[in-house]
């Protein structure tokens, strides 16, 4: 992207403002191409400020009202789907212009009619961009930037939202033990777990005008509903009982039950379901922050599994 220029002006009586914005393009272009190429280094009115590298005119004032403020702060019209630089959501449209993220913060539109690319850029398919920056009493700025390829930025965090309903989260396969063909009983330790192979990372990319976005879902805990209306929060899968182990076997997840509502016996569906941090990346044409964070979501859960519950009977030897 070649770099920003800053053009300051006043409300035209005879000139319209792209009209105006089209004329220092074209003065910045002529002079880069190289000394011999001075036309517009004086500028169409008062010059107030001269590139010290070119001694080009940048900055110039022509006499008259400053015109209203492109994208007005009070008109709140668009999809409030593109952020400011202090993280607030803004209209990624309004009055007709596109919202640029950093390191511009403006609303702007294609340079109409567009000048020649600046040196070094002749080949590509690109456009050069304007948008107002500030205004004073007597003096409209606008900024100029050449884009590569012509798009629109993209604002990275919009299009990982959308990611979100399409990423493959994992659903998590609930697994108990005791297993379904046994059973438990009050105060019993019943170990929880999912596959391991359902325990990674997962992402989700799409490229849009020249930005890729990627949006990467990372395991955090695994969420269990123990049927009971009691749920369970377990860091990792937790891990796989296997027959023979020791009973006083360690685990980083299980639960007991307390109660039963049934004095026969209550057989409860038990399922999991893992939730994820989620983080993007932007990369290419990115408008504003080029990476964040977008919170958990826990995903659906899998298959259920069930757990029949009793109550340990009291035997008196005695006969009493």
């Amino acid at each position: 992207m070649h770099a920003d220029r800053t053009v300051t002006r006043g409300a035209l009586t005879s000139f319209s403002v792209l009209g105006v914005v089209a004329a220092v393009l074209a003065a910045l272009t002529l002079v880069s191409v190289g000394p011999t190429s001075t036309s517009w280094a004086d500028g169409p009115g008062e010059c107030t400020k001269y590139d010290p590298e070119t001694g080009a005119c940048i900055q110039w004032e022509i006499p008259g009202d400053p015109s209203p403020t492109p994208g007005n702060p009070g008109d709140t019209g668009g999809s409030a789907s593109c952020h400011d630089k202090d993280g607030t959501e803004v209209p990624c449209t309004k009055d007709g212009l596109t919202w640029w993220g950093g390191p511009h913060w403006c609303y702007a539109e294609p340079q109409n009619p567009q000048g020649p690319p600046p040196r070094g850029h002749e080949n590509e398919n690109g456009q050069w961009w304007t948008c107002q920056t500030g205004a004073s009493g007597t003096a409209v700025s606008y900024a100029v930037w050449w884009v590569t390829g012509g798009a629109a930025p993209v604002d990275g965090a919009a299009v990982a939202r959308q990611l979100v309903v399409t990423i493959p989260f994992e659903l998590a396969d609930a697994k108990i033990a005791p297993p379904p063909t046994y059973h438990t009983y009050i105060s019993y330790k019943n170990w929880l777990w999912i596959e391991s192979g359902q325990w990674h990372t997962v992402t989700a990319s799409q490229s849009v005008r020249g930005a890729t976005v990627t949006l990467t879902a990372t395991p955090s805990y695994v969420e269990w509903d123990m049927g009971n209306g009691d749920t369970q929060s377990c860091v990792g899968p937790g891990r796989e009982w296997v027959k023979g182990m020791p009973e006083n076997a360690p685990t980083n997840c299980s639960y007991s039950y307390d109660e039963m509502e049934d004095p026969k016996g209550d057989t409860w569906t038990v399922s999991a379901q893992i939730s994820y941090t989620l983080a993007w990346t932007c990369t290419g044409n990115c408008g504003g922050a080029t990476s964040g964070d977008l919170g958990s979501q826990l995903a659906a859960a899998g298959d259920s599994t069930t757990i029949t519950v009793y109550q340990r009977q009291t035997v008196n030897k005695n006969g009493g």
